[in-house]
Order: structure tokens, then C-alpha cells, then sequence
């Protein structure tokens, strides 16, 4: 999985680079820088988003996406997060600690049409992995499972660490 510095740099790279006050263009950008990264960095992107969403599971940020009509539903409410994430890493701390902070939004240019939700981040990802490669969903799929395989294997003691640890227990 990418660093947080390096996804967050990455949706930074993406609101610069959009030309208009269209949101959705952001996600058009997203995917051009993307696709110039090896494939195990576009499976890291996706999978460090699907970590940053997560953490913006709580019941006041489903409060806050209601009222901005999109808590609804889960369907809404991963577009609501999506969203948050697609503000950029400052909104998105102020968003995590305080959720409320996402009602004195009242930039235009931090909406997609308007409004909080931003569904394309979902596919973002993917679409820059399609383009990329001449593989099938499948192989998308084995892509963000090796990501996490491989993530977890760096966090995970090798057993002959144990085994010296013990030794010096002795």
C-alpha cells in the first residue's frame, strides 16, 4: 500500500492539475497520474483510499452526509466519504476530527455539480489499471490482494526474529 504522503500528494497533484471548477475533472486527472505508475503502486492508491474512507466511518459523519442528502443510503454515504478524501489530506483531517467542519463548506469549487458526493473515486483506480495493462478484472482483483499481502508481510515479525528475542529472554 502507497505511504499516506504519497496518496495524499497524489489527490493534491489532481486538484491542481483539473482545469476547470467541474469536480468531476478531478477524477479525469486522477486517472492520467495514475496511469503513469507502475501497476502496484495503482492497486496501493486504491487500497490506501478504501483505508481513508474507513476511517471516516462514524455516526456523525453519516449525521453530517444526511444532511447534506447524502447519509441515506450506503450507497450515498461511501460517494459522501469519497468526497471528503477527493477535498484533499487538510479537509479531510479537519473532516475526520470534526465532521461538522464539512457544513462551512461553501467554496463551489470543492462540489462535484454542486453537490458532496463524488462516486468516481471508485473507479479511478481500476480505470487507470485497465488503460495501463491488457489484463482482465481478475487480475485487478490479484493486484489489490498482492498489495495487501504485501503490506501485511512487512508489518508481520519473521519467525527467526522471534526465536533471537527468545534466545536473549533466557
Amino acid at each position: 500500500m502507497i505511504s499516506e504522503k504519497q496518496f495524499w500528494g497524489l489527490i493534491q497533484q489532481s486538484i491542481e492539475q483539473k482545469n476547470s471548477i467541474d469536480k468531476n475533472e478531478q477524477g479525469d486527472c486522477l486517472m492520467e497520474i495514475l496511469t503513469d505508475l507502475p501497476v502496484e503502486q495503482i492497486a496501493g492508491f486504491h487500497n490506501r483510499m478504501l483505508q481513508l474512507r474507513e476511517e471516516l466511518n462514524s455516526p456523525l459523519m453519516r449525521d453530517i452526509a444526511f444532511m447534506m442528502k447524502f447519509g441515506d443510503n450506503n450507497h450515498a454515504f461511501q460517494g459522501f466519504k469519497n468526497w471528503v478524501i477527493s477535498l484533499g489530506e487538510e479537509h479531510y483531517q479537519k473532516a475526520k476530527n470534526s465532521p461538522a467542519y464539512l457544513l462551512t463548506l461553501s467554496d463551489e469549487n470543492l462540489f462535484v455539480v454542486g453537490q458532496a458526493y463524488f462516486q468516481d473515486l471508485n473507479f479511478v483506480a481500476s480505470g487507470a489499471f485497465f488503460d495501463k495493462t491488457d489484463l482482465e478484472f481478475d487480475d485487478w482483483h490479484i493486484a489489490l490482494q498482492n498489495d495487501i499481502d504485501s503490506s501485511q508481510n512487512r508489518k508481520l515479525p519473521k519467525k527467526e526474529d522471534k526465536s533471537k528475542d527468545q534466545d536473549l529472554e533466557r
